[in-house]
């Protein structure tokens, strides 16, 4: 079952606030969970959570979390449930809950509406927090249909339960089958404890040749990755994107 949870939070401060807290909002959900829970988060591997701010205004913004197994949503979503405010230390921020969004989707539902259903050839998708993926070590900030896809699949066969989408013959239909037929990218850096990660925001309009069948399981990893976030560092705040029309 994946889980996501919307934290509308009030604050006051002159100081304007940027997406580059979505690592700070980290640091403070990790201090709102059991601690050994929080150590398995720490190890390297895939999480089973993201989270990330978003509509972020002169008083208020959106403190997004999804995650993608129900012990995530026990360990994660409802300790955060029963918070009525949290403490941003380093900038001595009150942020006071004022509105919460729960809502939940199972992988079958996700099978059944977009896998089973047949789905348009064009896709658009918005990368709408600082986007990357690593590949032999470097960061890349241009998306790629392998990339997109194979940071997609890998997450969906990690956490669902039953079912399994990924395998090279996937990704090689994949790459061979979807084209980037219209973008428009700019490249940003994210800030992570003092470090710049070269990353990109923007649109892509994909369009699937080849089988339906492909056409309709891209369309489903695409919607999948609204809530699982794609590339590096989706548990800090990267990642997030938006698929036109869902």
């Amino acid at each position: 079952m994946i889980t996501q949870l919307e934290i509308k939070l009030k604050y006051q401060s002159e100081e304007k606030l940027n997406y580059n807290i979505s690592s700070v909002m980290h640091g403070i959900l990790m201090g709102h969970i059991d601690r050994a829970y929080g150590e398995r988060m720490h190890e390297d591997g895939l999480k089973p959570f993201v989270q990330e701010v978003c509509n972020i205004k002169e008083d208020e913004f959106i403190w997004r979390i999804c995650t993608m197994t129900e012990e995530a949503k026990i360990q994660i979503i409802e300790p955060l449930m029963k918070m009525d405010q949290f403490y941003m230390k380093h900038r001595e921020l009150r942020l006071k809950v004022c509105e919460r969004n729960l809502k939940e989707i199972s992988y079958d539902t996700l099978i059944e509406n977009y896998y089973f259903e047949e789905q348009p050839r064009n896709i658009t998708i918005k990368f709408c927090s600082p986007t990357a993926f690593k590949s032999q070590g470097n960061y890349i900030f241009m998306p790629t249909v392998r990339l997109i896809f194979q940071s997609l699949i890998h997450k969906y066969d990690t956490f669902s339960s039953g079912t399994m989408v990924g395998s090279e013959e996937t990704l090689e239909h994949i790459e061979r089958y979807v084209m980037i037929t219209r973008y428009h990218l700019r490249s940003v850096n994210f800030s992570l404890e003092g470090v710049r990660i070269p990353a990109f925001v923007g649109t892509i309009t994909m369009r699937v040749k080849g089988p339906q069948q492909l056409v309709n399981l891209i369309k489903m990893l695409a919607v999948f990755g609204q809530y699982s976030a794609v590339g590096i560092k989706t548990a800090l705040g990267m990642g997030r994107i938006q698929i036109e029309g869902v």
